[in-house]
């Protein structure tokens, strides 16, 4: 599915709906009607929060326009800056997808304990998958871990050049990776979390095994 909004084009994978439908479908069993609801709430939330890059990334000055794609696990927004961009702007746009994610979030909770919509155990239900998908899967991707959100602002605060502050992201990365998917799985027995920290861990190693020793 392609489209454009806001000037940007946007895709949307199979392969994305099939991921949301299925962590759906671990969170919420077969409840179809919420499970549907979940996917589209999700896609809705992804898109705000890819815009929040895009538009930054626009704000900055860009070589052509930014496109988003929806695919696998994860919303992508791509991008060519005119000039090589400064540390200080890559982490705004790093940062403008969670914050997209996060104000979303307390507007929906905003509305939730304003009590100007009358709720019934699946408006209650849709608030809370909102929230879900919004503030607290932007929390989730400001964690330090590469290849999220806050693991690229975290390497571009870490000192040291672009080999030293790699590794170094790196093995931070592993570290919280483990430490907090152990900690999810312990805590509240999400089956997910573990597999999707795994991965981001495993990856993150088999860089670190291909990246040259770097005199640190």
């Amino acid at each position: 599915m392609s489209f454009r909004l806001f000037g940007f084009p946007i895709t949307i994978e199979m392969s994305f709906l099939g991921v949301i439908g299925f962590i759906g479908f671990l969170s919420l069993g077969e409840r179809f009607d919420l499970i549907a609801a979940f996917v589209v709430i999700a896609v809705v939330s992804v898109l705000i929060h890819e815009f929040g890059h895009a538009f930054a990334a626009r704000s900055q000055g860009t070589d052509g326009t930014p496109t988003i794609s929806l695919e696998g696990m994860a919303g992508l927004t791509r991008y060519r800056l005119k000039s090589a961009p400064s540390r200080a702007q890559s982490i705004f746009i790093s940062l403008a997808g969670p914050l997209a994610g996060i104000v979303l979030g307390l507007i929906v909770l905003a509305v939730k304990l304003s009590g100007v919509i009358e709720e019934t155990a699946f408006i209650t239900n849709l608030f809370n998958i909102t929230f879900f998908t919004t503030f607290a899967w932007s929390a989730f991707n400001l964690m330090p871990i590469v290849p999220l959100d806050g693991g690229h602002i975290m390497t571009d605060l870490i000192p040291g050049s672009v080999p030293v502050r790699s590794r170094r992201a790196a093995v931070i990365s592993i570290v919280v990776a483990v430490v907090a998917g152990a900690a999810l799985w312990f805590q509240f027995g999400l089956l997910f979390a573990p597999v999707i920290l795994g991965g981001m861990a495993f990856q993150n190693f088999q860089g670190l095994r291909q990246r040259p020793v770097a005199r640190l």
